[in-house]
């Protein structure tokens, strides 16, 4: 549905969708709320704002050849969140009088729907901001990542932090004990979500089971699990991490058994084909595992997404790192509906594996080499047609 009008001399283009309500000022400025009336994203001179259901926002926009990436300060991102309620509070009064004509004359249902929305929008100021990320912080234990398709999830955590949290190149999850929540707390947990949402919930498109590696917990319990979230949010798919080791140890009938509860597809770290390299990061699994997890997931009709870091390994690991990740990859059982995921490898700050490497001697790749890399392993797959969809798995673009 989409309103125009003319205000205070300027052409405003309003479109309103089943999840959002998206307003254009002109043509350099375009302000997204979802229906609860949070600021989703922001887009003003080329440079673009997303926001957080944690309260952070991230900027991105082209300097030169290069796409620029930030995390916004505190005090800029109050003083852009204050900016765009102002905008929407001037569109606000502008559309009163009109709209009051309008439905009083003849009942225009859709314009009044206009009006609470933007209504919503206009309080969204720095300090409801503020309020709202304290209430996240109350709801939610740090949500460390998440898969690309899932940016856009009901996240709900079934359990806190990492299995096995031993990979040297992560930091999502140290100094977290791993712990599974009973079927109680979870649901505690799931109604303090939906009441946090409220409406937001009408952008989000699934649910996503965290933590780092939710589908550890029994099987029993990730029935009970499943079954909570559907109750107390919705009818959507249910996606989840899964590590190789953990995951090799359920079958397929448990597996088709979480899927008839609602688990649509399965994100596996595989990282790399090459054993030698995932024992060198301290990474639980191996290919053998990769390759039973993936097979027992797509036995039971339950999707996968595995993702590759590039460069993982430097320059020593370089040769087998490439052979070995083509070699699985072409083993496992991929069609439509999975994803296969390539992810530059970006040294954490608070993860052993930057020091690590450099006690052995081993050299980070260059730019050329990380494409050169990606492209050796992709120009050399051989999946059917229709086969999984490629995709890059940017960290830098998270934010949830």
């Amino acid at each position: 549905m989409v309103f125009r009008f003319t205000i205070h001399g300027e052409q405003v283009t309003i479109s309103i969708r089943p999840g959002a309500l998206s307003v254009m000022f002109g043509t350099h400025e375009v302000l997204t709320y979802d229906r609860g009336g949070r600021l989703w994203v922001l887009t003003r001179d080329g440079r673009t704002y997303r926001r957080g259901l944690n309260g952070h926002l991230l900027e991105k926009y082209h300097a030169g050849d290069g796409l620029i990436r930030r995390r916004v300060s505190d005090a800029e991102a109050a003083e852009l969140i204050d900016s765009a309620a102002a905008r929407m509070a001037s569109l606000r009064d502008a559309l009163a009088k009109e709209a009051a004509t309008r439905v009083a004359a003849n009942g225009d249902g859709a314009l009044e729907e206009l009006v609470t929305l933007v209504e919503r929008a206009s309080h969204f100021d720095a300090a409801a901001h503020v309020a709202d990320r304290k209430i996240f912080e109350q709801v939610y234990d740090p949500v460390g990542i998440l898969p690309p398709d899932q940016y856009m999830a009901v996240v709900v955590q079934a359990t806190e932090g990492c299995s096995f949290n031993t990979c040297t190149f992560c930091d999502f999850y140290r100094g977290r004990r791993f712990r599974i929540k009973s079927s109680d707390e979870f649901r505690v947990h799931t109604r303090a979500v939906r009441a946090f949402l409220g409406d937001s919930i009408l952008l989000r498109r699934s649910i996503f089971l965290g933590e780092a590696n939710a589908l550890a917990a029994p099987t029993r319990r990730l029935e009970a699990f499943m079954q909570i979230a559907r109750e107390e949010i919705g009818d959507l798919p249910i996606h989840a991490f899964l590590d190789g080791f953990t995951g090799s140890k359920k079958t397929a009938s448990e597996y088709a058994r979480l899927g008839m509860l609602g688990l649509k597809r399965v994100s596996i770290g595989m990282e790399s084909g090459h054993d030698p390299l995932l024992a060198f990061v301290e990474k639980p699994s191996s290919a053998a595992d990769i390759v039973a997890t993936v097979t027992e997931l797509k036995q039971a009709g339950i999707a996968v997404s595995v993702i590759v870091l590039v460069g993982l390994g430097g320059d020593r690991f370089a040769a087998g790192h490439v052979a070995d990740t083509v070699a699985l990859l072409n083993r496992l059982p991929l069609g439509p509906g999975d994803i296969v995921y390539f992810s530059t490898l970006s040294e954490r700050a608070n993860a052993p594996y930057a020091a690590q490497i450099r006690a052995a001697g081993i050299r980070p790749l260059n730019d050329a080499e990380l494409r050169a890399q990606r492209q050796a392993i992709v120009e050399r797959l051989n999946f059917g047609s229709p086969g999984p969809q490629i995709a890059t798995y940017d960290i830098h673009e998270f934010i949830y």
